[in-house]
């Protein structure tokens, strides 16, 4: 399968070397291409032992590791194609892949509604799979462990209901994360999102409800907000807030909610840092499995927390865009390893990542 798709992939790049795509005979379509080249790494200031890994981190928990990856997308009025290769290929599949199709949809015009029909982005949080559209290098905890990634299945947006909204949207998809979902008992997602502009600032509310597309009994929401503002010229502030919970056979099996906040200050044309805070907290241990990490854990009674401190800086230079960062990681048990025991024996982690975007 994989192999087919990249060879259909190549196949339309090269049958749309006119850039257009024709939708009847006479008519032709002008295509946008985009896409991106990544390298980023980790380093751990811990002693890792042979475990190699940053723990509780998404797409950079591989230490002191450079990983390439590149994304390539065609798109027009009528559908988007984006194709990822390499190492984030990898971690959105099942870990050997060297190609992931990260979205594939269609666009159908339907009177006043947009129809979205295929594979698409989740439009929970506020950061995205895309590296060059956050403002971090590592993701935080509530990407990788409050939401899910990406959704399949039919998503329309309207004419808002409310003057006051400016987008809203509506859709229904397989259960989280779940490319196909065959067989007779198949679970769905309901999904709904609005945006509001509230004078200079921006709000985006989004929630998914359903089968996580694990276990048909277990039942999964999840709610998050979005806001962004600009203090001044050169200052803008973005808050995140995601609260979820699950319930199995009525009754609540886990919660969790956190909250992040994104300061970025201009320096200039080409000079720019962001300031990340985030606190995620897991009542019930469905999200972070403390449980299996440190023995004092007891999951009846306890609650799981991380919180996380980023400053990452960044400068356009040689056509691209090249990013350092530092990081440090706090937990209210031993999340965190340090040594060779192959166990988690820090409640803290330090971290420096580098990285390199060039985007078209």
């Amino acid at each position: 399968m994989r192999n087919l798709l990249s060879i259909m992939f190549a196949l339309l790049l090269v049958l749309s070397s006119n850039n257009a795509f024709s939708k009847e005979a006479g008519e032709t379509i002008p295509l946008t291409f985009s896409g991106y080249v990544v390298t980023e790494g980790t380093a751990n200031f811990g002693d890792n032992g042979g475990d190699n890994a940053n723990n509780f981190y998404t797409f950079s928990d591989d230490e002191s590791t450079f990983t390439p990856s590149a994304q390539l997308g065609v798109s027009n009025d009528y559908f988007v194609i984006d194709a990822l290769f390499g190492a984030m290929a990898g971690d959105l599949g099942t870990g050997d892949e060297e190609f992931f199709l990260h979205q594939a949809y269609g666009i159908i015009p339907v009177g006043p509604f947009t129809v979205m029909a295929g594979h698409m982005d989740t439009m929970l949080g506020n950061e995205v799979i895309n590296p060059g559209d956050n403002p971090n290098i590592t993701r935080s905890f509530l990407f990788g462990y409050s939401i899910n990634f990406q959704n399949t299945g039919v998503r329309a947006m309207m004419p808002s209901p409310v003057s006051f909204v400016d987008e809203f949207y509506l859709g229904v998809s397989n259960g989280s994360d779940v490319i196909y979902d065959e067989g007779s008992d198949q679970q769905k997602i309901i999904e709904a999102a609005a945006g509001l502009t509230m004078g200079e600032g921006s709000l985006f509310l989004a929630m998914n409800y359903g089968n996580d597309g694990t276990d048909a009994n277990t039942i999964q929401q999840t709610y998050t907000a979005v806001f962004g503002y600009p203090l001044m010229d050169t200052v803008d502030l973005t808050l995140n807030g995601v609260y979820g919970k699950e319930t199995k056979s009525n009754a609540i099996d886990g919660e969790w909610f956190g909250y992040a906040a994104y300061l970025t200050k201009s320096l200039s044309d080409t000079v720019s840092v962001t300031v990340r805070y985030e606190y995620f907290q897991d009542e019930g241990d469905t999200k972070l499995d403390f449980d299996t990490l440190d023995s004092s854990f007891v999951n009846s009674t306890d609650d799981g927390t991380l919180e996380s401190f980023t400053i990452t800086p960044q400068i356009a230079i040689g056509g691209g865009v090249l990013r350092a960062e530092y990081r440090m990681d706090f937990a209210n048990y031993k999340a965190f390893q340090d040594g060779d025991s192959g166990s988690p024996e820090n409640k803290e982690q330090q971290t420096a990542s580098l990285q390199y975007i060039v985007a078209f």
